[in-house]
């Protein structure tokens, strides 16, 4: 007879660790959806926001393991969300990569833990997203 799926009596199932949590922050579908295809693939959860205050509504649901944002966006700009989260107390210690074709250098203000540079290297950010988050773990 064949032993089925269920742990022996007494045991628990081993419970699979929860994937880290990107939220993508970019006014770009275009962006959003290419880094949430290549952070998914590559094993992370990924959240979408259109606009900085989206992506605060968002996390007022659910703190993420890291923000990736673009910083020059109609409304709320990634400086403000950034600003913002920082006098937050849940969100400050969020790790923040800002994207920009525009901004090339960390800043004191922005406390950014990462700055990457417009047109995206795909290597380079998931290098940054696992230094941030600790690797991915693939789904199943």
């Amino acid at each position: 007879m064949t032993q089925g799926l269920a742990p022996p009596a007494g045991e628990q199932p081993p419970v699979a660790a929860p994937r880290p949590r990107v939220l993508v922050v970019d006014d770009s579908p275009d962006m959003r959806a290419l880094l949430a295809e290549v952070l998914e693939v590559a094993g992370y959860d990924v959240v979408r926001a259109a606009s900085g205050a989206r992506a605060l509504a968002e996390m007022n649901v659910r703190v993420p393991d890291l923000v990736i944002t673009d910083l020059l966006m109609p409304g709320m700009t990634g400086f403000t969300l950034r600003a913002t989260m920082l006098r937050n107390e849940r969100l400050a210690a969020v790790p923040v990569i800002v994207l920009s074709a525009y901004w090339r250098r960390p800043s004191d203000t922005l406390e950014a833990s990462d700055v990457l540079s417009k047109p995206l290297n795909i290597d380079r950010l998931l290098e940054a997203v696992a230094r941030l988050t600790g690797p991915a773990r693939t789904p199943g």
